[in-house]
């Protein structure tokens, strides 16, 4: 009998034969439930036995499941004695043994044995260098066979972000990296979350197919694979020589200098020198992202903690 069966559901039984007459012929059917005593499982029976007479006085003999019903990861298997008692005195009987098989439905979803899972890797690194798995998701399904068989899979979204990068085994569930990942690429903070769902198959029409979700969250760490990025905002437009009229008065604005860098923490703070044609250096101590004002007198900063005095003569190239 399949668990998904309701209650009131039955499974017909031959009935007992007597060949003497109707005066010393069967008179009564007793159920006796031998679960427990077989050990096959924990729970009494849940059947009742119903016998009913037919018209042409044969009995028509059921058992019947009552409530809760069934769950086979409970118990899948009942152990049920019918005994027939005839009218002779004194009365004979006689016993058949009913061993209740219970069928699996997909009436269950598998389960993760953890909900988050967190690995590390380096940007730029060969996928090679981490072998087959940076982590192994793993999930389990309570059903029988079919129903119960686990497959893996990225989440519709999770594929489509990181689908080119990162990848699960169908039947394995180890998470691979596909190939070198560019830090810069990624969303801020440089962690990239993923969604596996884990879906259980069948072949059942009568069942659906289910499947649950855990989070792989990779942490990526940045290496220092940026140069810093020089953006020089003249007031003349050229970017390499910046022209100074001879009389102009101190203080005049004469170009903005922007520095960046897209790297993280050590990587991405820059330490900037101006470098003129007589090899005269002088530092800007600069922390992050840093814009600094170039005026006729001095290389004026535009905030506090960036320091510096050079005098910039007219006509003179420089870089940073």
């Amino acid at each position: 009998m399949s668990e998904g069966s309701l209650p009131g559901s039955s499974i017909s039984l031959r009935p007992a034969q007597d060949i003497d007459s109707p005066g010393n012929g069967i008179i009564s059917y007793r159920l006796v439930d031998e679960t427990l005593t077989a050990g096959a499982c924990s729970d009494n029976a849940p059947f009742e036995l119903r016998v009913e007479r037919d018209t042409d006085g044969s009995h028509d003999v059921r058992l019947v499941l009552q409530s809760p019903g069934l769950d086979r990861e409970v118990c899948d298997q009942f152990r049920l004695t019918v005994i027939a008692r005839d009218a002779g005195s004194p009365p004979g009987s006689a016993s058949l043994v009913v061993d209740v098989v219970v069928t699996d439905i997909n009436d269950n979803r598998p389960v993760f044995q953890r909900s988050i899972y967190d690995t590390e890797i380096s940007e730029n690194v060969d996928p090679a260098t981490y072998g087959s798995a940076l982590v192994t998701v793993k999930a389990t399904d309570a059903d029988h066979d079919a129903n119960g068989l686990v497959r893996y899979r990225l989440s519709t979204r999770s594929n489509t972000q990181f689908g080119h990068l990162f990848g699960v085994d169908a039947a394995t569930g180890t998470v691979k990296l596909l190939q070198a990942v560019d830090y810069e690429r990624l969303p801020r903070g440089g962690v990239v979350v993923l969604e596996v769902l884990a879906q259980d198959q069948t072949d059942a029409s009568d069942s659906v197919m289910s499947s649950t979700m855990a989070t792989v969250r990779v942490r990526v760490r940045d290496v220092n694979d940026n140069a810093p990025t020089v953006i020089v905002e003249s007031q003349s437009g050229d970017q390499d020589i910046i022209h100074v009229v001879e009389n102009c008065a101190n203080g005049t604005l004469i170009a903005h200098v922007t520095v960046s860098d897209a790297d993280t923490g050590d990587g991405g703070r820059v330490d900037c020198r101006l470098l003129h044609h007589n090899q005269v250096r002088r530092s800007l101590h600069v922390a992050g992202h840093a814009v600094c004002r170039l005026s006729h007198t001095s290389v004026k900063p535009c905030f506090s903690g960036m320091r510096s005095s050079h005098s910039v003569r007219e006509g003179q190239r420089w870089t940073f």
